[in-house]
């Protein structure tokens, strides 16, 4: 970043905050202490008052901040320009320069474009999961939970369950949700046969999302040589996708012929389904005695 930049970031900087935020972020020694929102309204100003917003990453990064604002800049202009192939190309130029959990998520949080541009991004998606890099494919993984694990059949967004009991992952329950039934009452009382078939698209709107297969098909690896910064982010997306689509996920996870998830990763999405606050006391209760 520039020198004015720079100058700017230095005068909203916290010692006090900085002390904070490195004992969070293990190795990171070139933090000045400038909190994140602060840094996230910094990077609006700064599209808003340079048309060239490219421009403002020509220069390489010093600090930690800066390269926060870096990823926090991108996300913002190319959701606002709405130009894909832009997008993807800053993508890629900005992966290199991830180097902790922070900045990975943070960027990935708000790279925003892809939520209008879901297929484009898939791809590009498939290969960062894919990479022996820790960052590279923990970027993959929470670009997947940030902008692909609440999409419905429709393509919509929706919101996580507000509680998930054992009937959730139970199959009988789900072919008895009022909604299922009421479509498939519908279907079987059309009087044009060609109509009248067994409602597989109501039975998948409550088991499945449009991305679910492809979520599950991609943290189904084993991450281990990728390091734990991988790992953590493979159980996390597994665990946000349970209180979403539970079913989905209890039959991946129980599905021990196809498993290839590692052991460190696996059990981190168990610990974080039964940390989470959605699933029942009842149910976590069931997962850990199952999955002991």
């Amino acid at each position: 970043m520039d020198k004015t930049v720079r100058e700017r970031l230095f005068s909203m900087s916290e010692e006090k905050y900085r002390d904070f935020s490195k004992a969070l972020i293990p190795g990171c020694d070139n933090m000045l202490g400038v909190r994140v929102p602060l840094i996230r309204k910094y990077a609006r100003e700064l599209i808003k008052e340079n048309e060239d917003w490219q421009g403002l990453l020509e220069e390489d990064d010093l600090y930690f901040e800066e390269t926060m604002l870096r990823g926090f800049i991108t996300g913002i202009a190319t959701a606002k320009e709405d130009d894909v192939k832009i997008a993807r190309k800053k993508l890629n130029e900005f992966l290199p320069y991830i180097n902790n959990w922070s900045i990975n998520d943070g960027f990935c949080k708000e790279f925003r474009i892809i939520d209008k541009h879901h297929d484009e991004f898939i791809n590009d998606i498939e290969k960062m999961t894919a990479s022996k890099k820790e960052y590279v494919a923990r970027a993959g993984l929470v670009l997947l939970l940030e902008h692909y694990v609440k999409i419905d059949m429709a393509g919509n967004k929706i919101a996580r369950k507000k509680t998930v009991d054992r009937y959730d992952i139970d199959l009988e329950s789900i072919l008895t949700d009022e909604g299922v039934i009421e479509e498939r009452n519908a279907l079987q009382s059309d009087s044009d046969t060609s109509k009248v078939r067994y409602n597989n698209e109501a039975l998948n709107s409550v088991y499945k999302g449009k991305y679910t297969d492809k979520i599950l098909e991609l943290v189904n690896r084993d991450f281990s040589k990728n390091g734990y910064y991988t790992q953590m982010a493979a159980g996390w997306l597994i665990a946000e996708l349970f209180v979403v689509y539970p079913k989905a996920v209890w039959d991946f996870l129980n599905d021990k012929n196809n498993l290839k998830l590692d052991e460190v990763s696996y059990k981190k999405a168990i610990r974080k389904i039964c940390e989470s606050k959605i699933p029942t006391k009842q149910l976590k209760k069931y997962i850990v005695t199952v999955q002991s």
